[in-house]
């Protein structure tokens, strides 16, 4: 696979692959907290979430948890991307390097009983603030945070067909 920069994805992934869900007049919450301004009234967000911050992403704490402990990290790019379809290689490395590097402070710090990463892309895939954006929850044993249905094993010949539909669009 080719490296992309953000001038290639265009070439490689054409605008009109996926459309913003975002609303008319959206205001992002998350491109307030890149700023620092904040112009925004409904932002939850607030200056003393911030934890780290470098030219290409940040991590804050989010306004929203889950129980059983309420308290988890967003790291999110600096720059508006809404979907993980739209990020710059060196963007998506730099999410997943501080993506760790944020589960290792929350394991540190917190000592849960492990650690979840998520991230969802549009409506139907629960995203609701329409800027790019991982989260990193501390997890601890039976915490109920999910509910994982029956997983059935995929036959061989269904993932060979399936992993040669993708193969054939990379």
């Amino acid at each position: 696979m080719k490296t992309r920069t953000e001038s290639s994805m265009k070439d490689v992934f054409p605008e009109t692959a996926w459309k913003s869900h975002a609303p008319d007049g959206y205001e992002c919450p998350f491109c307030d907290m890149a700023s620092g301004e904040f112009r925004y009234p409904g932002n939850l967000c607030e200056p003393g979430d911030l934890i780290y911050s470098d030219e290409l992403v940040l991590a804050f704490i989010a306004s929203h948890g889950f129980d059983p402990e309420p308290g988890h990290v967003l790291v999110t790019p600096r720059r508006h991307y809404e979907l993980l379809y739209e990020l710059p290689d060196d963007v998506a490395a730099r999410i997943m390097l501080v993506t760790r590097d944020m589960a290792v402070a929350i394991k540190k710090a917190w000592h849960p009983d492990g650690v979840t990463t998520r991230q969802h892309n549009e409506p139907a895939g629960s995203q609701h603030v329409w800027h790019y954006h991982q989260h990193v929850l501390p997890r601890w044993t039976d915490d109920g945070l999910y509910f994982t249905p029956k997983r059935p094993i995929v036959p061989p010949a269904v993932r060979a067909r399936k992993a040669a539909e993708l193969r054939a669009v990379l």
